[in-house]
């Protein structure tokens, strides 16, 4: 996290540049399609390429945000890296080019493109027609838009997108004993997983400890995300040998979270009552970085990350040092997490400031929308020149 993201003045030369090179792109565009000015009305050239051009692009063209990205000017703006980009001090909004950020909602908002670049967009609510953010006294009165956080950056949650995309990351984890269970769905599903996939493996004869961690939501009733460490023996595929669980809200062990009922009841549902004689807790502190009712944010919207987080610190022990999880107390396996969780934790192992989180967590949600453009890029096609 020692990266520096850029100034204010080099990030307006950059977008200034990137309008004007827009503009020509719709100015060409237009001259060879005419017929597809169809929002120009008695706007003038010039009116009409400032306001309606893109959405008419957008209107007419297959795929209209991967038919922009084979322009070599649009795929090196998009795709840019962090450190390429000014974030407001106060918001930590990125600061976009007019056009950049009519394109992504455009992209979100518009039927005829499936996918939007995940954070960059505000929802189609809170658009003007052009595609615009819309000004916050703008909404309809007594809306629930009003109140809603989602205006900005870090404050947009990241939930779906993230998780799938830490999905694919924990079926390239799994090996030998390590079972990483990074799907949709809820607890329930992912243990009964767990007993379906331990029966298999002692039916296959195997002796051996099996490790499943688990990242899921807790449950339909509560949404909130969270990571289990389940180590199975085959030899008793119905109960646990252990069972470690990791929440992201408590000030301090021992002290529970306040969803660990729900992480009782789940687990109860799938091994019996006895089951929570032999949960243990091993949560980490992470989404009291921010604190409810600052300002601009009013929540923490990170959780995904924080659990993925925690995920595969706890794959990486299973890789590392197994015995540690099956033989030592909570506490000493609580902190060797640390030791893999750098974005969160110090050398040290004391956890970092507020403001050293939120910058690790800015800059996941840019790579996020930076991955998402490398994929629908497809490398296949060839860039066209500006």
């Amino acid at each position: 996290m020692k990266q520096r993201f850029c100034s204010k003045e080099i990030t307006e030369a950059k977008n200034i540049r990137f309008e004007n090179k827009m503009f020509k792109f719709l100015l060409r565009w237009v001259k060879a399609n005419p017929e597809k000015a169809l929002l120009q009305f008695d706007q003038s050239l010039d009116e009409y390429l400032a306001n309606n051009a893109l959405r008419d692009y957008f209107l007419s063209i297959d795929a209209p945000l991967q038919q922009l990205l084979k322009n070599r000017f649009v795929a090196d703006h998009l795709g840019r890296s962090a450190k390429n980009v000014y974030f407001d001090e106060v918001t930590g909004d990125p600061a976009f080019a007019p056009t950049e950020q009519r394109l992504y909602n455009l992209a979100r908002r518009m039927s005829c493109e499936t996918m939007h670049i995940p954070f960059r967009s505000i929802h189609p609510d809170k658009q003007t027609e052009s595609g615009d953010n819309a000004a916050v006294d703008s909404y309809p009165c007594e809306s629930e838009i009003r109140y809603n956080s989602g205006n900005h950056f870090t404050s947009r949650p990241a939930n779906a997108h993230v998780f799938d995309e830490n999905s694919k990351r924990g079926l390239t984890q799994s090996e030998r004993n390590l079972h990483v269970l990074f799907q949709r769905g809820f607890l329930e599903d992912r243990l009964h997983d767990v007993k379906n996939v331990t029966k298999s493996i002692a039916y296959a004869n195997e002796t051996s400890l099996q490790f499943f961690v688990i990242c899921s939501r807790h449950s339909l009733k509560e949404g909130h995300f969270g990571t289990s460490l389940v180590i199975m023996n085959p030899k008793n595929p119905d109960f646990p040998h252990r069972i470690l669980i990791c929440d992201t809200l408590l000030k301090e062990l021992p002290h529970h979270p306040r969803w660990w009922n729900h992480f009782i009841a789940e687990y109860t549902n799938v091994f019996g009552g006895g089951i929570a004689e032999i949960i243990e807790d091993i949560s980490h502190p992470l989404q009291k970085v921010n604190i409810k009712g600052d300002d601009p944010y009013r929540h923490d919207w990170d959780c995904p990350y924080y659990a993925s987080s925690m995920t595969f610190a706890l794959a990486d022990l299973v890789k590392t040092n197994p015995d540690l999880l099956a033989k030592e107390s909570s506490s000493v396996i609580h902190d060797a997490m640390k030791n893999f969780m750098p974005d969160y934790y110090a050398p040290n192992k004391q956890i970092k400031d507020r403001a050293a989180i939120k910058k690790a967590n800015k800059l996941k949600r840019w790579n996020s929308g930076k991955l998402v453009i490398k994929e629908i890029s497809s490398p296949s096609r060839p860039f066209i020149q500006a």
